[in-house]
């Protein structure tokens, strides 16, 4: 069992085209999709004490797992631990990823790792030596694995790292449906090489990672499933930064023609956290953009038809919003172009086609129609069609959908106000709310201006700040789903009023002539003396007035719409002057 749990194991579905050479990525081979486990929790004299906490894994991948039904006594009280223990150290990878996506990263750990200390100290003396003592890789798996019955796999495979035949001849007859369910089909394709990117660290010296690649058929006459070629790379050593690596595929007729020749009809890719014995806590190795590369078993005529070239999603500037396109480039013009799209890891053929004529297509032309659901992955494929009736090789890209777009959004200024510098408070934009969304992001500024503001809320509403008077305002509004990802903005835009410049009667004030020419004076009742306050529109203190009595000219700087604030020991009053 020790050597067994040294490995991930990844099954994966290909396809191609005929005498042509393809990439596929393996569905989910960047790891951009996680889902989340529940931890699991036993009882003891009335107490709930977790054995281990929630964690995730990348969606589509099933974890490998120990069954752990055991019972012991503390205090004379007895714990019943029954549960199937998920043997995983699984975290996301962003940082410099080469993809721009998440590597998935494997770290080695001790069960106590994901066991808290409590259960861990009362149960490590009674339960099996071999859980409490060893150090575990991480174990992922997109099929079921029989952890017993992988043993002799395992143990064939580490003893024998500087040889595929010596690997590859005893299992040829062996049946790997016992150990190993959940290979997929390769529908035709003869893998020639599985690449992608690593990231590894050891806990010790000379811990290595590594990865093999088993090619099985199904054997009808003798009823099971039995390997017929395989490659294998054990040189994954530790790498600061992602590096390429590349794992050749070989079939054992190559290695030793005493065997027929045989295309695999499934494929098995294993992925080795440590490729030693002596497997140090700390190690792990991170995994990304995984990607088979072949060509198809049966044989068609050549395709001379050219393929295309630098395909990306690119963003474009459309009417003063950002909108994502496919771009690509070609050598020649071809007739035209198809590009067939699905939900990623979708099989060519189910998708969705569309023909084209020219290098370019508008995702966000799907997405207003509502054809692309919402933060989702979908996969693009485009090749060029020739007027010859000929194909260009497929070349595809991952791409995510936006966060859903908010709905029905809204200015309300029924409970406007002036404040006490002269702008108006109360203003709230509301909007509905959509479905898997707890944040919004809200962009704001005076219309036709660079100065804009944002601001993160966690409900369907925003309260402007104090604005200005008779001022157009624009708003966008953004639904949020993760930190790269936000909807498409819903925009507002909306002309604050004079009405909330209201007239405060604290203090009966008077202003003439109003509209002014330049100059204006205020009368107080009773000669009260008052401090005087000049505002602009947007709310800056032009000038003040101490000690102001009786009749004061104010003169005014310019054309437009100024506050005058008046106060008193009674109160304050505040009056708007036009200024011609």
């Amino acid at each position: 069992m020790k050597k067994l749990l040294s490995l991930v194991l990844l099954c994966c579905v290909m396809q191609g085209v005929a005498y042509s050479q393809v990439s596929t990525p393996v569905s989910n081979g960047s790891f951009e999709q996680w889902t989340s486990h529940s931890g699991y929790n036993v009882s003891m004299m009335g107490m709930n004490l977790p054995v281990y906490e929630a964690y995730s894994t990348p969606t589509g991948w099933d974890y490998l797992a120990y069954p752990v039904n055991e019972s012991f006594s503390i205090y004379g009280s007895t714990i019943n631990v029954n549960t199937t223990l998920p043997l995983v150290k699984i975290s996301q990878e962003t940082g410099s990823v080469p993809d721009g996506s998440k590597a998935v990263k494997l770290e080695t750990f001790m069960l106590s790792d994901i066991v808290s200390g409590l259960v861990y100290v009362m149960a490590s003396s009674q339960l099996d030596p071999m859980l409490t003592s060893m150090v575990f890789p991480s174990i992922l798996s997109t099929g079921a694995v029989n952890i017993d019955s992988l043993m002799p796999l395992v143990t064939t495979v580490l003893a024998n790292t500087d040889s595929l035949m010596s690997m590859l001849t005893p299992l040829a007859t062996r049946d790997l449906n016992d150990f190993i369910s959940g290979g997929l089909a390769l529908d035709g394709l003869v893998p020639s090489n599985l690449t992608g990117s690593y990231k590894y660290h050891s806990g010790g010296s000379a811990d290595n990672g590594g990865v093999v690649m088993l090619g099985t058929r199904y054997n009808t006459a003798a009823n099971r499933r039995e390997v017929v070629g395989g490659g294998f790379n054990i040189e994954l050593t530790d790498a600061s930064d992602y590096t390429p690596f590349s794992v050749e595929y070989q079939s054992l007729h190559e290695l030793d023609s005493s065997f027929a020749e045989q295309a695999p009809d499934s494929l098995i890719v294993l992925i080795i956290s440590s490729a030693n014995d002596n497997r140090m806590q700390g190690s792990y190795l991170c995994v990304d953009n995984l990607t088979l590369w072949g060509d198809t078993a049966t044989a068609a005529a050549e395709d001379n038809c050219v393929r295309v070239l630098y395909l990306e999603v690119a963003t474009i500037t459309y009417d003063a919003f950002p909108e994502m396109e496919l771009h690509w480039t070609s050598n020649t013009q071809p007739d035209h172009w198809e590009l067939e799209y699905g939900p990623q890891g979708f099989v060519h053929g189910n998708g969705t086609t569309v023909s084209l004529t020219e290098t370019r297509f508008g995702i966000y032309e799907l997405e207003s129609q509502g054809l692309l659901q919402p933060n989702t992955w979908y996969d693009f494929y485009v090749r060029s069609v020739c007027d010859d009736d000929t194909y260009g090789e497929w070349d595809s890209v991952h791409y995510r959908t936006f966060c859903e777009m908010v709905s029905n959004a809204a200015v309300n200024g029924d409970n406007v106000a002036v404040n006490a510098d002269g702008l108006l408070e109360g203003y709230r934009i509301t909007w509905s709310e959509g479905t898997a969304t707890e944040q919004w992001m809200v962009s704001y500024g005076i219309a036709g201006t660079d100065s804009g503001n944002q601001e993160v809320v966690d409900e369907p509403q925003f309260d402007m700040p104090p604005l200005r008077p008779e001022t157009q305002y624009e708003v966008w509004v953004y639904s949020l789903c993760d930190e790269d990802n936000y909807g498409e903005p819903q925009y507002l835009s909306f002309t604050t009023s004079t009405a909330g410049i209201a007239d405060v009667e604290a203090v009966q004030m008077e202003v003439y002539p109003n509209p002014a020419n330049g100059r204006c004076v205020v009368t107080l009742p009773d000669n009260a003396e008052a401090e005087l306050n000049l505002y602009s529109s947007d709310g800056r203190l032009i000038k003040t007035i101490a000690n102001a009595c009786g009749a004061t000219e104010v003169t005014l700087p310019s054309q437009g719409v100024f506050l005058l604030q008046a106060t008193t020991e009674a109160g304050t009053a505040t009056r708007k002057i036009i200024n011609r």
